[in-house]
This record gives structure tokens, sequence and C-alpha cells, in this order.
């Protein structure tokens, strides 16, 4: 009797570990899938994120930037509304140093507070859709020079092959940017506000443009769907 309880409690303990094996073989299983799936996501990104900056190196940036602070560089440009490593949040906002600058000729924000909330205002709402594309590249010892092309819609019109530069500069002692100047001279018909008769319409739009990039309801209140031409178009007809 004592015999047949020692082996029924020895199968039991033998029972039990093999379920704990089972439970931690099936634990591991699922931690290398999860590790699989996410490399997967990763590889995917960073194949998506070289697609869109080039294959080789500027002699100016190599000679003036580590491959570090130029990668930054390269993610901030290219941020986006996608989500992924060129969603804004982390391309743009993370790498803005709490001093930050930023200017596209039309808007204007003088510190990370605001200028979060235009970057936010302009992809978050999908307002706008963009995607940016770098054609070349030059950097001094703080300064990176893109010249890119990218395709922009807006609620009303898609508006493709648009050419353009900026001038990012990072904070000396770190790889945070302070100051960052967009020029897309593609665009300057849609602010010139001396064409006679749509003037004073092209002077509306790309006041309220500013105005609601800056404003905490954001730009989805200027009309229904965004579209800040035809309400604009309705304002100047009153």
């Amino acid at each position: 009797m004592v015999e047949r309880k020692g082996k029924k409690k020895k199968t039991q303990k033998t029972a039990a570990k093999a379920a704990r094996t089972r439970r931690n073989m099936i634990s591991r299983v699922s931690f290398c899938a999860l590790l699989s799936l996410t490399s997967l996501i990763m590889m995917a990104e960073c194949a998506l994120f070289k697609d869109l900056v080039p294959h080789t190196v500027s002699r100016s940036c190599a000679q003036n930037f580590s491959p570090e602070r130029l990668e930054i560089a390269r993610h901030i440009i290219t941020c986006n509304q996608d989500a992924g490593s060129t969603n804004y949040k982390k391309a743009c906002l993370e790498n803005f140093d709490n001093a930050i600058v930023y200017t596209d000729g039309t808007v204007s924000a003088s510190n990370k507070k605001e200028v979060s909330r235009v970057f936010t205002n302009m992809f978050a709402s999908n307002f706008t859709k963009q995607h940016l594309k770098i054609l070349d590249e030059e950097c001094t010892k703080q300064v990176y020079f893109p010249s890119y092309s990218f395709n922009m819609s807006v609620s009303y019109d898609d508006i493709t092959d648009i050419t353009g530069m900026s001038k990012i500069v990072f904070n000396a002692g770190n790889n945070k940017a302070i100051y960052q100047r967009d020029y897309v001279d593609n665009l300057k018909i849609y602010a010139n506000e001396n064409l006679p008769i749509i003037g004073r319409l092209l002077k509306r739009i790309t006041t309220e443009y500013s105005q609601c990039l800056l404003s905490e309801n954001g730009c989805e209140d200027l009309s229904r769907g965004g579209d800040f031409r035809l309400r604009s178009a309705s304002r100047t007809r009153d």
C-alpha cells in the first residue's frame, strides 16, 4: 500500500514537471514568435525609410556629421503621418530641442510646445498627407541642408512632385534640432497675395492655414472636411 502511494506521488511530480516544461516551451515559442514579428516590422520600416533617403552619403555630410546625427536629420525631414519609424511623433518631435524654432514662411512656432501643436495639427487629423523623398543633402558643422521632392494631399486636391529644401540646425552639445526652416518655391503661387482677383482669397487661405496650425482646435474647424479653400472662397464672395 505504501509502495503504491509512493509511486502515485512520484507519477504526479513527473506529470507536474512535464506540464511546467510544456508551459515554458510554449512561452519561449510565443516569445520567439513575437520577436520574429517585431523584427519583421522593424525590417519593413527600415526598408521603407531607406527608400526615402539617398543610398550614398555626400562628402560634406561624411566629414561634418556622425552617422547617428545624419540618420536623425534624415528622419526629421522625412517625418509624416504614417505609423512606424517615419511617424512625426517619433521622427520629428522626439528629435527636437525644447527651444526648437520652426517656420515654413507661412507659419512660425518658437518653442517645442508650439512646434508640437503645428506638427500634430498638420499630421494627426489627416488635414494634409505628405510623403517626401530626399534627393540630395549637404552638411556643415551643425547644419543639415536637404533638397527633396514630395507629394501632398489636402482636402480638395493632390499636389505632386513638389520640390523644396530645408535648413536644420542642431544643438552643438547633442543631436537635438534647434531650428528648422522649410523652403518650397513651387508653392509660392498659393501664397502670392499680389495676383489679381484671387490675391485676397490666397491671403485668407494662408492666414487661416497658419492660424489653424497654431490653434488648439486644429484645422478641422475651418469647414466640413477641412476644406479651407471653399470656406475662404465663400467668405470672399460675401
